[in-house]
């Protein structure tokens, strides 16, 4: 490696552990002084409420001392609990998700609905809705990927014989869905730290976070694009681990050492990078904001081979950037050639940045329609609408600029309606009902259990946030000790997380939208959550050994 690259990897590693630290100590404060959550159902305006220190924090102590004591029985009783866990956890996420199939009647609302509307008409043979001016996707053409994806699983349903909606399928893909995150990130669990009891505290996590399967029943697509997405991730990992890459905490590692000894083979490293980029691929097609985890993966991959000089993460790079720029596209030609029609080039990005920058009923910074108003009123015209959207952008920088406490306050109130919602709007996101709920689901939606279900989630995004912060606070820590920068490659979730917030402050506003990096922290959460239940037992014993020789 010659004297740039390593200054430059160096400076890289020392600049995204800063912003490790920074990010997840303004995260972490924001979730433990307020809670953003919607009581109204129906307006959905996110309201904030300031915490009281005494209920937040003894809670949050409470819920990592089950994580402890879990994880004691669970080491006490088997010495490789991992695989019994994860039978659990994985039956428990299972039963969940069907008992919201079955008693949730969640079906799909809004824009979720009109993408599967769409790819229920093809799957009939109706190729009109593909329109340059009366369809839904000239106005939205990114999600033609997710179209795609229903019109299978719908075809693959009408070869069934049962007349209930394909939805109710395609929910029940989802909940195995759950279950393919769930295996994939333990694995990048313990690819990442190599320990079974941050495995296990991951599991634990997995199966204790609500929105993650209240999530299965919203047929839209953040399960199917984050599945694709943690198989991914996986294999880019497995790509870029090598023999003699800098310990994680400088520790020494037997068996991850040992199985590092062996260099993969160059067909085994080119099988990974072909799944690597089958899977961000399949997550972009799905889901076009995850174009924020390839840049991730891009910004890694060029900085390993940087520091290495294997020129075949160079050409995974490429072809990875490739595929996923080209795979909507293409999509979209393939619809474009069937129906013998056109698409328009959608709602400008422009309006989304104005818009972004709004006011709205649910809170600053959410949807008020202007993106959508602007381009109908523009006639569908790009041009058009990018002007009226600039003008609209120069006004508000305008407005800012004369009253920075406002500017202030809106993009702190913009910042918490997003970060510091611990259930992710996914009530909001299943409200939508065929019929009547049961009383427990109209109290869990609208009744005195939401407000268990919104502190139960306002505690574990503590445990998220904190966790994560000791994760990086013990690593800069110990690599500070060491003097030596740590593989990048660890970082790689979380150059997403900043991207994603970097992205979402100008762009418009969402709590849904932040439920996808909040599951990108998990692996950083278990293994710092498992670093402070280890000293806090440490710190404990120590404390016993000292009150018996008294």
């Amino acid at each position: 490696m010659n004297i740039f690259s390593k200054k430059l990897y160096t400076f890289s590693c020392k600049f995204i552990q800063c912003c490790s630290l920074f990010l997840t100590l303004l995260l972490s404060a924001g979730a433990l002084l307020c809670t953003c959550y919607s009581e109204d159902m129906e307006t959905q305006v996110v309201l904030t409420r300031w915490d009281n220190p005494l209920i937040t924090i003894p809670g949050t102590a409470a819920f990592l001392l089950f994580l402890g004591g879990i994880l004691h029985f669970l080491l006490r009783q088997n010495h490789s609990p991992v695989k019994i866990l994860r039978i659990l956890i994985l039956l428990w996420c299972s039963c969940l998700g069907g008992f919201l199939i079955l008693s949730g009647r969640t079906v799909p609302a809004a824009d979720a609905l009109s993408v599967y509307s769409v790819a229920e008409a093809l799957a009939e043979g109706d190729t009109s809705v593909i329109h340059p001016t009366a369809s839904y996707l000239s106005y939205y053409p990114q999600q033609v990927g997710l179209t795609a994806f229903f019109e299978i699983l719908i075809r693959i349903w009408k070869l069934l014989p049962f007349s209930v909606p394909a939805y109710h399928f395609i929910k029940c893909v989802y909940v195995g869905l759950l279950c393919v995150i769930i295996l994939f990130q333990e694995r990048i669990v313990h690819l990442l730290w190599n320990r079974e009891s941050s495995d296990c505290i991951y599991l634990l996590l997995a199966g204790t976070n609500l929105p993650f399967i209240m999530y299965s029943s919203f047929v839209y697509g953040e399960i199917p694009s984050y599945a694709a997405a943690t198989a991914g991730i996986y294999y880019l990992l497995k790509l870029l681990a090598q023999p003699g890459d800098p310990k994680t905490f400088g520790e020494t590692r037997p068996d991850r050492d040992a199985a590092l000894e062996k260099d993969p083979s160059r067909k085994r490293k080119a099988f990974f990078a072909l799944l690597m980029i089958l899977g961000l691929s399949l997550s972009v097609m799905l889901r076009k904001n995850n174009l924020i985890l390839l840049i991730a993966a891009l910004i890694v991959l060029v900085l390993e081979w940087a520091r290495s000089r294997r020129h075949g993460l160079l050409a995974a790079a490429l072809a990875c950037a490739l595929c996923c720029l080209g795979i909507l596209p293409l999509v979209q030609k393939g619809y474009e050639l069937r129906a013998g029609s056109e698409l328009s080039s959608g709602v400008t990005a422009s309006s989304y940045l104005a818009m972004g920058m709004q006011e709205s009923l649910r809170a600053e910074g959410w949807y008020n329609g202007f993106n959508f108003t602007t381009y109908q009123e523009a006639g569908l015209d790009t041009e058009l609408a990018n002007k009226v959207s600039r003008q609209a952008i120069s006004e508000r920088l305008q407005f800012f600029r004369e009253h920075p406490g406002y500017a202030a306050g809106f993009y702190l109130h913009k910042h918490l309606s997003q970060w510091a919602d611990g259930t992710y709007a996914s009530r909001q996101a299943t409200i939508a009902t065929f019929g009547g709920r049961s009383s427990f689901f109209d109290s869990l939606y609208e009744g005195s259990l939401s407000r268990y279900y919104i502190g139960f989630c306002n505690i574990y995004q503590n445990i998220l946030y904190l966790g994560s912060l000791a994760c990086f606070c013990f690593l800069w820590r110990r690599n500070r000790k060491s003097g030596n920068p740590p593989a990048l490659y660890l970082y790689l979730g979380f150059i997403a997380v900043v991207g994603g917030f970097l992205f979402h402050t100008l762009w418009e506003a969402n709590s849904r939208y932040i439920f996808l990096y909040s599951l990108l922290l998990l692996p950083y959460a278990a293994e710092g959550n498992r670093l402070i239940i280890s000293a806090a037992g440490g710190r404990l014993s120590r404390l016993k050994r000292g009150m018996r020789h008294q």
